[in-house]
């Protein structure tokens, strides 16, 4: 189970880094998606503070985007609670399959520009 969601979770990076490099320059990846998949994720997931201190605004951008859900994926099955991920799961796979999707349309714009 915990390597089915490991592949989940390492597809949806992959993706996303597919995104960011159709739709940056060379030059501007490194830099803009190295402060997405570190920052952005580790602060709209709830690892390094609780979103309920927050709260407001921040808390609903938080859950509405899929971080959130993979941490609380992952607290669910290192629990051992797998009746928890049903929520969250849905969350995951979805962005997962958005980004997946929009990566590749852009990565094919991209290859019959050049």
């Amino acid at each position: 189970m915990q390597f089915c969601l490991l592949f989940l979770f390492s597809l949806f990076f992959i993706a996303l880094g597919l995104l960011c490099g159709s739709i940056f320059h060379v030059k501007q990846v490194g830099g803009i998606c190295g402060v997405l998949l570190t920052n952005l994720t580790a602060w709209l997931s709830g690892v390094w503070f609780d979103l309920e201190l927050v709260g407001g605004i921040f808390k609903k951008i938080a859950h509405a985007l899929p971080f959130v859900h993979a941490v609380e994926l992952e607290r669910a099955v290192l629990s051992g609670n797998y009746a928890d991920i049903f929520p969250h799961i849905f969350w995951v796979i979805g962005y997962t399959i958005i980004t997946l999707l929009a990566a590749i349309i852009l990565f094919l714009r991209q290859m019959r520009k050049q």
